[in-house]
């Protein structure tokens, strides 16, 4: 067995990470950089496992067997044990869709790729729904699982094929080029802060100081302990300015995080007398016993605080019964689970198959159970209609819905993207713009179904109809980038209605959020007849008309009708959501927004559209609005009418809330389609 000496400050250490990260997750507002919390965890990991690993090697002892049944003891018995019961409650209260996606996060977890996963499901780290998913946190533990998977092999053909006189510059040379790839893909948020090509550098900072430092650091004795409290108060401080002064959002990893990774190996260098006045502190009764549940910790508590939010109960309010929780759940976990199995005799055939092949096949067997309806007969009556209602099933319409991977993202032609797939006709409609057209679709059927018109849907994340336009997007400095992209898949939609003769064009998009926008990461739309100005919102106004106008005129040129719908109304928080949670945990959260704030918010494209109309009088303009008033009841709207959610969040539509909408227009309104299929017969 191998033997390094135990350290007490670094228990200690790990105190301070854990509270970090717990402490951020409570809504302390003191402590919105808590985060770093997991890069000091990363650099205190690299370190550790790394002096094991020389250790082991150079007294020939070393073995991958040994080396991966120590983690699966160290990790895995805890984190089944918060799998599990997270498992049970997120069956109890998550909703079918929130549910289906916790059931492939969860194998995710145990297959050690969860970091894949929430990057493809939550996108950035700090958006607020990521906030109420149970398994956010895991993320960390795949990165270094995955580090781990790596690095031993590295580290002994490192050690068997390189002369020793290298070591140190290849460790430097190496460190520098992660430490600029890292920075690199920060251009990448999204990407950057899960995945470990990013976060690479943060544990091998650890691993470095594991092998540049094997033996305690030795100092004459006068300027040893002056030395000491400096560097570990320089340490300290670094990670406390971090802590109290980085905040979401923030171009992370890369630079910033070489801030708390440079405070952290500052504080785990061994000195031959390590004491100081901040080791003294981090080796404290009270800090090393927190230091020593931490991980334990760090599972727990964020289930607890995640399914909180979920349920609609304020952080705020709960957060101390929370913590308390996590305390209590940490420390039974820590001697009842932790401590027993790492001191546990098992082989390990025994533990790769009792804690990693089993946990993951029932994993897999429970996620294809979710695939279908997430457990829809979990509930009855009224509460399951609006289950059903408020929950996104219909995945088919969203296959329909392009990414952002290529510049053209070539469209596919099945049921899934045709309505009226088995007609024999050719297709002669096309349903375009952003996520709020794969939202009207079931609108745009229902126009369609009784004259038997075949159509095609091709949407695409965050891409209105509007030819001729440039689209700048901020990066994490705050400097405009062209996304080429968007005009690509303007120009493709373009030649697609010429290509397929197309005769009736659908057009939706969500207009109201590409005129205006968030400060610091604005999206700023230029026409290719004006000049890119500093005005942006006058910009992206006049770019707006501009762009629609000439996407009409195209479509009325080319004897296409264009069918345009003006935007869902938009209504800042998801009360749909709202109104779920208080049937389903009576959190008593709002469910209504003012009416004249919507009429406001879309005024300008309201009048643009008109505009447009008034020039070209075969445009359909359908405006869902126009239909939602009649719900509005002293100056308020709600998204929910009968009892059953309209809206999937704040601006998108359900499958059932598009269907409404629609079977109300055309008994109200008629069928926009029946003046043009007659005057054609």
């Amino acid at each position: 067995m191998s033997v390094i000496p135990y350290r007490k400050d670094i228990d200690g250490l790990r105190a301070v990470a854990v509270l970090l990260v717990v402490l951020s997750h409570a809504q302390f507002a003191l402590f919105k950089g808590g985060f770093i919390g997991v890069d000091v965890f990363f650099v205190i990991s690299g370190y550790l496992i790394t002096s094991i690993m020389v250790n082991e090697i150079d007294r020939g002892i070393f073995s991958f067997r040994k080396f991966y049944l120590r983690r699966i003891k160290r990790l895995l018995p805890a984190l089944l044990i918060v799998l599990s019961s997270t498992s049970y409650f997120a069956h109890k209260m998550l909703m079918p869709y929130e549910l289906i996606s916790y059931a492939k996060a969860q194998f995710a977890t145990l297959a050690y790729c969860s970091n894949f996963f929430l990057w493809r499901y939550f996108g950035g780290y700090w958006r607020g729904y990521s906030k109420e998913f149970p398994l956010t946190h895991t993320w960390s533990l795949s990165v270094e699982e995955q580090f781990y998977a790596i690095w031993p092999a590295l580290l002994l053909l490192a050690y068997t094929f390189i002369p020793k006189r290298f070591h140190t510059k290849i460790l430097f040379s190496v460190f520098v080029f992660l430490l600029i790839l890292s920075q690199y893909l920060v251009k990448y948020p999204e990407f950057a802060f899960y995945m470990i090509p990013a976060r690479f550098y943060e544990m091998f900072m650890g691993a470095m100081a594991a092998l540049l430092f094997r033996k305690p650091i030795a100092l004459d004795k006068i300027l040893e302990k002056p030395f000491v409290n400096i560097c570990h108060g320089i340490g300290m401080s670094l990670l406390l300015y971090a802590a109290f002064a980085y905040k979401g959002g923030l171009a992370y990893p890369g630079l910033n995080a070489l801030v708390p990774c440079l405070g952290t190996l500052l504080l785990i260098l061994p000195f031959r007398r390590e004491r100081s006045l901040v080791s003294g502190v981090l080796s404290s009764p009270v800090f090393v016993g927190i230091g020593k549940i931490s991980y334990s910790l760090y599972l727990w508590h964020w289930p607890i605080f995640s399914l909180l939010a979920f349920s609609g109960h304020s952080v705020d309010k709960y957060r101390y019964p929370a913590l308390l929780l996590s305390f209590v759940l940490s420390i039974i976990s820590y001697y009842c689970v932790e401590k027993p199995f790492r001191k546990a005799k098992i082989s390990f055939r025994k533990a790769l198959l009792g804690f990693v092949i089993l946990p993951i096949g029932l994993s897999f067997l429970y996620m294809e159970a979710s695939l279908e309806d997430g457990f829809l007969n979990r509930y009855a009556g009224t509460t399951r209609q609006a289950v059903q209602s408020y929950s996104i099933i219909e995945n088919s319409y969203l296959e329909a819905q392009l990414g952002k991977s290529s510049p053209t993202d070539k469209h596919k032609e099945n049921k899934n993207t045709i309505w009226g797939y088995d007609r024999p006709e050719p297709i002669s409609a096309l349903l375009v713009g952003d996520s709020h057209s794969t939202a009207i679709r079931p609108f745009v059927e229902l126009l369609c179904e009784p004259f038997g018109i075949k159509g095609l849907q091709v949407s695409r994340d965050s891409t209105p109809f509007l030819l001729n336009v440039d689209f700048f997007v901020s990066d994490v400095y705050g400097k405009p980038v062209l996304r080429k992209d968007k005009r690509e898949m303007n120009n493709y939609w373009r030649q697609l209605i010429i290509d397929k003769k197309i005769k009736y064009v659908f057009i939706a998009a969500f207009y109201s959020s590409r005129i205006y926008f968030k400060s610091g990461f604005p999206e700023h739309m230029v026409h290719d007849r004006i000049e890119k100005s500093s005005d942006i919102l006058a910009d992206n106004k006049e770019s707006f008309y501009l762009g629609l106008y000439d996407t009409v005129k195209f479509l009325v040129d080319n004897g296409v009708m264009p069918v345009i719908f003006k935007d869902a109304p938009y209504i800042e928080t998801n009360l749909s959501k709202n109104y779920m949670k208080n049937l389903l945990f009576n959190s008593h959260l709002n469910t209504t927004y003012p009416w004249e704030k919507i009429i406001n918010r879309h005024e300008f494209e309201n009048v643009a559209i008109d505009k447009i109309k008034s020039e070209f009088p075969s445009v359909v303009v359908i405006d869902l609005k126009d239909i939602l008033k009649n719900y509005v009841k002293n100056g308020q709207f709600s998204p929910v009418i009968d009892g059953i959610p309209l809206y999937v969040d704040s601006n998108h539509l359900n499958s059932y809330g598009a269907k409404f909408l629609g079977e109300k227009w055309i008994t109200r309104f008629g069928n926009p389609l029946r003046k043009v299929t007659k005057s054609k017969d």
